[in-house]
């Protein structure tokens, strides 16, 4: 029985836009190409995602969620404020949408720090010459997006924004049940993914007035369910053993047969993937690390929710997948958020007092934003910074004795740090982190040091030499701040090395140059994976990697 279409109303933008019935505000939106902040995932917890219900009949909305009032408050839900990620709709409505819901991007006008400006030795294909391109790094929570010019050789510009997918789950595990319960839901997806993508080129677009179908050429690299998700595969044998995808070679479509309108007859490239849980993400940053060139023994880290390691040893190229998790994004945190204006990226207790004082970002220091919530460098800099003053133990417990003028318990009767003051932020409510944060911080650095020391176990060395962390948060993580909460272990700081969104690096290298693309294929055919899951030492590696370091 197909569900009922129900009309949407926005009175500012004199527009119409279609949802089913059960379906939540946020989702029709998205699907419609409006994106909305939603910093905690469509958890209801951020409350960044507010409407205003100017219009709606009895029972056209389900009622306020606890969620919803926490957020909100009562008194504005009662005026007829909701979340668009909990409110869900059962009739025609009619909405108002505040400037301050709507996701605004934050452009970095330079290119990637891994690549020269411009971009040497690379060659560009005569028909696109005198075009543009774009490359995309699509993660499970955060995607990337490079507008390219082929005939200066260099980036333009760049924008990121959360992956609107998250509404369905933090991690790849959850969106492939969602899509094998309910095939429908592969379509949606799609779709979310498609409008994020092009409401990104849209936004570089007006910033840099660019000729539309002039954009020729994309290429997208991501996790395998990302890019099956992308594509529209459905990718529920990823989610049952032996975890085999549905296919692993380069693809191409054309942007008009999955959704994209500013040019429908670019085409969009998809890296190959490597096996089930080995992307073209990590396929595309060991191109631009030039992993195959680096001494034996260096690691490879792309940090992200799925986190990816590649090792190069006398053996050759090996490689695993840790499932992380996003904490290290900010995204399974309560007060997590991408790192905007408004974000904590980094945090220093007083030793004496236990007070903590934030750095908070500000790109545009004209108009500072007040705090809102915290980052992924900003996650790992409180772990690192509570362990340093003795907030936590070894085991990740909270020692409510250290500066008890600073402890609490939530509304869940969960502990918790305060770290900012209601007074002092965005939207009034205290930035926290709780006992469940830590778990979220331990599971995932835990999951990575074992990927990491399990890989150089096989390869027959000791520790690694050097590891090369990318990411979109490798730019900024602190070596001191990582090593502290043992994310890497047996190395010395000067051997770990930064290299920003390699993933991005190497889409934006393919883009420019088809020689990466037929490097991809050697690589993968060069590279011995490693399961994690089914290694004999898997259990007894990762429970006491879960502990911080003494």
């Amino acid at each position: 029985m197909r569900s009922k279409t129900l009309t949407i109303f926005l009175p500012s933008q004199d527009r119409s836009i279609k949802a089913v019935a059960g379906q939540r505000i946020l989702e029709a939106l998205i699907n419609a190409g409006i994106l909305l902040r939603a910093d905690c995932g469509g958890k209801g917890q951020c409350g960044k995602c507010s409407i205003h219900i100017v219009e709606a009949e009895a029972n056209s909305l389900s009622s306020p969620t606890d969620n919803e009032i926490r957020a909100l408050g009562e008194k504005r839900v009662a005026s007829g404020d909701r979340l668009a990620c909990h409110a869900e709709i059962y009739g025609d409505i009619a909405i108002g949408i505040p400037d301050t819901s709507l996701l605004s991007a934050e452009v970095a006008k330079k290119g990637l720090p891994m690549l020269p400006d411009p971009i040497p030795s690379v060659h560009v294909p005569e028909k696109l010459s005198d075009a543009y391109g774009v490359a995309v790094d699509l993660g499970t929570t955060t995607i990337a997006v490079y507008l390219c010019d082929f005939a200066a050789g260099s980036v333009i510009g760049s924008t990121s924004m959360r992956n609107p997918q998250i509404i369905y789950g933090d991690d790849v595990m959850s969106r492939i049940t969602a899509v094998h319960r309910e095939p429908a839901k592969l379509q949606q997806l799609q779709n979310m993914v498609v409008k994020a993508i092009e409401w990104g080129i849209s936004h570089l677009h007006r910033i840099y007035r660019i000729d539309r179908n002039r954009l020729q050429r994309m290429v997208v690299v991501g996790n395998s369910t990302m890019i099956h998700l992308f594509a529209g595969e459905d990718p529920s044998s990823i989610g049952i053993f032996p975890y085999s995808p549905q296919f692993t070679a380069e693809r191409t479509i054309r942007a008009q047969s999955i959704g994209f309108k500013f040019n429908p007859s670019a085409d969009i490239i998809t890296l190959p993937l490597i096996s089930g849980f080995l992307g073209s993400d990590i396929l595309a940053a060991a191109m631009a690390a030039d992993l195959e060139s680096m001494e034996e023994g260096t690691i490879l880290v792309d940090v992200g929710t799925n986190g990816e390691v590649m090792l190069r040893s006398k053996k050759g190229l090996s490689a695993t997948s840790c499932a992380t998790g996003p904490a290290f994004e900010g995204a399974s945190i309560r007060h997590g958020m991408h790192a905007v204006s408004g974000a904590v990226d980094a945090v220093k207790i007083d030793p004496v007092s236990g007070e903590a004082f934030c750095s908070i970002i500000q790109n545009n220091p004209r108009r500072p934003k007040k705090p809102s919530g915290i980052c992924g460098s900003g996650v790992i800099s409180i772990a690192a910074e509570f362990y340093r003053r003795g907030i936590i133990q070894d085991n990740g417990r909270f020692e409510r004795n250290s500066f008890p003028a600073f402890f609490r318990s939530d509304e869940d009767d969960m502990t918790e740090y305060i770290l900012i003051d209601g007074a002092k932020t965005a939207n009034r409510r205290p930035v926290t982190f709780n006992q469940k944060d830590i778990r979220a911080i331990q599971l995932a650095k835990g999951a990575l040091s074992t990927g990491i020391m399990l890989l150089c176990q096989e390869a027959g060395i000791e520790a690694p030499k050097q590891i090369l962390i990318a990411g979109a948060f490798g730019s900024h993580i602190n070596v001191k701040d990582a090593l502290t909460i043992g994310m890497f272990t047996h190395i010395e700081p000067s051997n770990l090395i930064t290299i920003g969104n390699a993933a991005g690096a190497g889409a934006i290298l393919a883009l420019f140059d088809d020689a990466y693309r037929r490097r991809a294929a050697a690589i993968i055919h060069d590279t011995t994976v490693l399961d994690l899951g089914s290694h004999p030492k898997f259990q007894e590696t990762f429970l006491d990697a879960l502990s911080f370091p003494q």
